[in-house]
């Protein structure tokens, strides 16, 4: 744009000082064509007195009158048509210095033009790239909105859910706590035996007012009415979390079971437990031998008689047994044969597993190199797009400078009388000079 006006700027100017040039020429023309018409009125005036014939001294004075006018007359022309040429030239000259001078300025004025103008380029090639670098990180933004909103949107649902229950496991407190001051029950720990009163913990109960039962294999760590004897975890993302605060197990007795548990001499739960456990087995060991050496008493007057019917049952007994043991037999074959088919499903997932993590790393690593590849044909679109620009821009400067000199030319050859030797090499280098770029 800013070529395109200077080379008008400079057509216009170049026009002005054309038509300057040319009025001052036809003031020239026109006095000297004033010169010419005296000059013919006075040889009119001349040829006459020569007609009118003087004769004698007269005549020859009248001559040499007439020759000394005539030669003056030749000599005013000479001198007016000398210096108006004179002053045509002076004229010629101040005009194309004025109008070099005007083209030079012109010129540099025309290049600062040019020079501001790859520069606003630039810049405008920087502002696009970086307004593309901002619609990227606007777009990857956005996705990471969306993606926390989901996550914001999941925790919040973690969360409803966790209040839900947390009431309902107050209400289930509430109800135990209630149960156990109806049916006036007593909370101790595992470990110590301690009142509790009112209880805290997180148990149910049943409301039954007799002793709670207690398993044999493990005495130490039984809670009752339905609870598990393993301690409560809290629950993270609705799992339960390994590495939460472990709840001592509790269990609920009668407070005569309790006054009872004081009466023995050890101090833990535990320990009365295991101590009424070994009571009770030495117990039961007492009744079973006194049951046999009371059976083997009842035995010995009948020995004799059951002798041959003992041994009609232990035929069959064992017939039964070789029975059984084939059964069994059997059974074992078809639990190692199934045992085998599942070991080898097992290793053929096992195989299946490790090749699909196999493809699943490749597919990973290809996606990588698909996302870095597209990232640098990004890269060579931007850079191909700016060049693209830069070139155009440069193509529509060589346009119009091409224009504005073609239309110089045209000027220059439509009117030669008003070209001078230094315009037309003026001219002529700098068309050279655009043609060259």
């Amino acid at each position: 744009m800013s070529a395109r006006h200077v080379g008008r700027t400079d057509i216009s100017a170049i026009g002005i000082a054309a038509e300057e040039t040319e009025v001052e020429r036809a003031a020239n023309r026109q006095l000297l064509q004033e010169g010419r018409l005296l000059r013919s009125k006075e040889l009119e005036r001349l040829r006459n007195e020569e007609e009118n014939g003087y004769d004698g001294p007269r005549g020859a004075s009248n001559g040499n009158s007439r020759f000394s006018s005539q030669r003056s007359s030749v000599e005013l022309s000479s001198s007016v048509s000398s210096f108006a040429r004179t002053a045509d030239a002076r004229d010629l000259r101040m005009q194309l210095n004025q109008l070099e001078d005007k083209f030079k300025g012109a010129m540099m004025v025309n290049a600062q033009l040019d020079n501001d103008t790859q520069v606003l380029r630039y810049e405008v090639d920087l502002l696009k790239d970086k307004l593309d670098d901002m619609m990227e990180l606007n777009s990857s933004l956005q996705k990471s909105y969306a993606e926390k909103k989901r996550d914001l949107a999941y925790h919040r649902l973690q969360i409803t859910e966790l209040t839900n229950r947390l009431e309902f496991a107050r209400k289930q407190i509430e109800a135990r706590d209630e149960l156990i001051q109806q049916h006036n029950l007593i909370l101790l720990d595992a470990n110590e035996m301690n009142d509790l009163a009112p209880p805290t913990a997180a148990l149910d109960t049943t409301g039954s007012e007799n002793n709670l039962p207690i398993d044999k294999k493990r005495p130490s760590k039984q809670v009752t009415n339905g609870h598990s004897d393993h301690p409560s975890k809290p629950l993270v993302n609705g799992l339960p979390n390994e590495t939460g605060p472990c709840i001592p197990s509790m269990a609920l007795i009668a407070k005569t079971t309790a006054e009872l548990l004081r009466t023995l001499p050890e101090t833990t739960l535990d320990s009365q437990i295991n101590h009424l456990f070994k009571e009770r087995s030495d117990l039961l060991a007492r009744v079973e031998r006194l049951e046999s050496e009371l059976e083997e008493q009842r035995k010995v007057p009948e020995t004799t008689s059951r002798f041959s019917s003992r041994s009609r049952l232990s035929t069959s007994d064992q017939a039964d047994l070789k029975q059984d043991i084939q059964n069994l037999r059997s059974q074992a074959q078809e639990y190692k044969y199934k045992l085998q088919e599942a070991l080898q499903k097992n290793a053929s997932l096992e195989s299946d597993i490790v090749r699909l993590e196999g493809q699943i790393k490749r597919y990973k690593t290809i996606a990588d190199s698909c996302e870095q590849q597209e990232a640098d044909l990004k890269q060579d679109r931007r850079k191909f797009q700016r060049e693209l620009r830069e070139v155009q821009s440069q193509l529509e400067d060589y346009k119009s400078e091409n224009a504005r000199l073609q239309r110089k030319l045209d000027k220059a050859l439509r009117n030669p009388n008003n070209a001078t030797g230094s315009g037309m090499s003026s001219l002529r280098s700098t068309r050279e000079s655009s043609s060259q770029r």
